[in-house]
């Protein structure tokens, strides 16, 4: 295979970089403004509704240029090959986007959010901050900006920016489905129509900087020119490096990049339309920068066995085959892989996936972004063993945080929640999982509606076999020394917990679990479950028992509705602010004090 080259000399960038001491921002001069329909294949498509400036708080006066990026259902596009439910119709219906900004920052900094369209603002208060526990300064500009001040903060800050009037409550409908239609249907959630999440990060200095940014005497670097790429499956050199600009991969292609690739870098400003599986081979991983990874060209579940159409309808799942934002292969030797910055946008499909002996496979993942998975199955990160993922945002229409392995790590994560699957979740078959902390989740909005075994903020799904089976757990298996800690969830829920323990548990914690309120659905249908399930020989697990030795299911400063949920008292019970509908039988396996 021969070695591809790139020149360095006069390459037009549509990317334009504004750069100080203190902030840098980016742009693109090939934006499309186009709240409709899909974007030309080598454009950016640029928010109609909001618009982004930032200034230090040392100068207040000096401004850069955010860019404001925008995603729609389904990217514009209509259901290409299918005709099927695929998760977007009340989003697609409801006419909802998402806007982003992302920048770097060294020092305290003035966010200025226009909104473009709307009634006028006539105070600061008419605009909210999630996480709500941020407590930003905020001041009203005029009629159509809001200006928010952005402490500096080494971990960075991921946070939305909601006016009032783009508040959009979904109901549920008789049909079983939900509409934007208040008439005699039960209130699901509010949240905004048009999405503005804020992405302030860090930037990378000293030795973050030599480690999260590819240096040329280090590493042979191969750099992609902008626009269309096609050749990634022959590139030898260790690092592809995408400098700023749009850069796009044909509907049918994805990069299948070779072993002596190890390190994919989106510069800051880098837009590039695609996906990349990484083959066994190299022991460290990385895939950084500030760029924008986005999904938006492919049909929902792009599968490689169908030439990249939807998945044919014989085919009963493509979770081998469908193509991946980012997919890695575990190799015969330990791997480690560094994830760290970017933002994938509009996923077709799982975002993040390795195959292979993946108890071998460890990642660090820090600062990563998933907007637009308006999909079914735009799953969150899922942790192998010793692995971690801290300060994120994740905007997911399926499963956020799998917590499938032992030692995993789970720091400052923020979820914007559609409708389909729970946030955390470690159950689906018999397991072994010992020694895993979960310690700041904040779920923003949350528009889970079906009352399923797997849905909630905490669940342990039935196996996926058959879920209507109470006979397919393992008692031989283990999960132990789990902690989930410091938990909220804004505005209107579903549920807290379901739990449906496929192998023996012990020291189960779920410590400062917060819930603003429960949605206007029936009580049955909020039920928060705890069960013991069984092997095919009647054989149950085993379950730590509380009472005797506190090593059961320990929950500890539930609190819905400002009422903490105590098990001495009444409150716990089904119809109940705590909806605890747990087992009868293992009432002396648990504790809510």
């Amino acid at each position: 295979m021969h070695r591809l080259t790139s020149t360095l000399a006069v390459v037009v960038l549509d990317c334009a970089l504004s750069e100080g001491a203190e902030l840098q921002t980016w742009g693109h001069a090939n934006a499309e403004l186009n709240d409709s329909t899909a974007v030309a294949a080598g454009n950016v498509r640029r928010s109609t509704i909001y618009a982004v400036r930032v200034a230090t708080r040392a100068a207040p006066q000096v401004f850069h240029d955010s860019f404001t990026y925008m995603s729609l259902p389904r990217s514009g596009r209509t259901k290409e090959g299918y005709s099927s439910n695929d998760g977007a119709e009340f989003a697609a219906q409801a006419k909802m986007t998402m806007s982003w900004t992302s920048f770097l920052y060294n020092a305290d900094t003035w966010v200025h959010v226009e909104i473009k369209e709307g009634p006028a603002l006539s105070s600061a208060d008419e605009v909210t901050i999630r996480p709500s526990t941020l407590n930003f300064q905020k001041e009203l500009v005029n009629q159509k900006t809001i200006r928010i001040l952005v402490p500096y903060s080494s971990g960075g800050y991921r946070f939305s920016v909601e006016f009032k009037g783009e508040q959009l409550t979904s109901y549920k409908d008789g049909s079983g489905g939900l509409t934007t239609s208040a008439s005699g249907n039960p209130a699901v959630h509010t949240e905004p129509r048009n999405a503005m999440m804020i992405f302030a990060e860090a930037m990378p200095t000293g030795g973050d900087a030599d480690r999260l940014v590819p240096a040329t005497a280090s590493h042979s670097i191969y750099y992609p020119r902008p626009g269309k790429v096609s050749n990634l499956q022959q590139v030898t050199q260790q690092v592809i490096y995408f400098r700023p600009g749009t850069y796009y991969m044909d509907w049918n292609y994805h990069a299948n990049l070779l072993p002596q690739v190890r390190w994919v870098y989106l510069a800051p400003g880098a837009y590039v339309k695609g996906a990349f599986q990484f083959r066994s081979g190299p022991t460290d991983l990385k895939v950084t920068g500030f760029g924008v990874l986005s999904g938006e060209q492919y049909v929902y579940e792009p599968d490689r066995a169908n030439h990249y159409r939807h998945r044919a309808a014989s085919a009963p799942d493509c979770h081998g085959t469908c193509v991946k934002m980012l997919e890695f292969a575990a190799g015969p030797e330990p791997q480690h892989l560094t994830l760290d910055g970017i933002t994938v946008a509009n996923p077709p499909y799982n975002s993040f996936v390795a195959y292979g002996d993946v108890q071998r496979f460890t990642a660090d993942v820090s600062r990563y972004k998933q907007v637009g998975g308006w999909y079914w199955q735009t799953d969150g990160v899922e942790l192998y063993q010793g692995s971690s993922i801290k300060h994120a945002f994740v905007h997911s229409n399926d499963d956020v945080l799998k917590l499938y392995a032992s030692h995993l790590t789970v720091e400052g994560v923020v979820v914007w929640k559609a409708d389909n699957g729970p946030v955390v979740q470690w159950g689906w078959e018999p397991r072994n999982i010992t020694d895993v902390r979960v310690n700041g989740l904040d779920v923003i909005h949350n528009r889970m509606y079906s009352d399923s075994h797997n849905s909630c903020i905490i669940n342990s799904a039935r196996h996926y076999l058959d879920p209507s089976s109470s006979t397919l757990a393992d008692p031989a298996k283990h999960v132990t020394n789990l902690f989930l800690e410091n938990i909220r969830s804004e505005g209107k829920n579903l549920c807290a917990m379901r739990l449906y323990a496929l192998s023996s548990w012990d020291n189960i914690h779920i410590r400062n679990l917060w819930i603003q309120e429960w949605n206007e659905l029936d009580v049955r249908t909020q039920a928060n479950k705890f069960e013991a399930l069984s092997n095919d020989k009647g054989e149950r697990v085993v379950i730590g028992n509380e009472v005797r030795d506190r090593r059961g299911l320990s929950i500890e400063n539930y609190v819905v509705g400002g009422e903490r949920i105590r098990k001495s008292g009444e409150n716990w019970r089904a119809d109940r602010p705590g909806r605890l509908d747990f087992d009868p039988s293992l009432w002396d396996n648990w504790d809510a004090r």
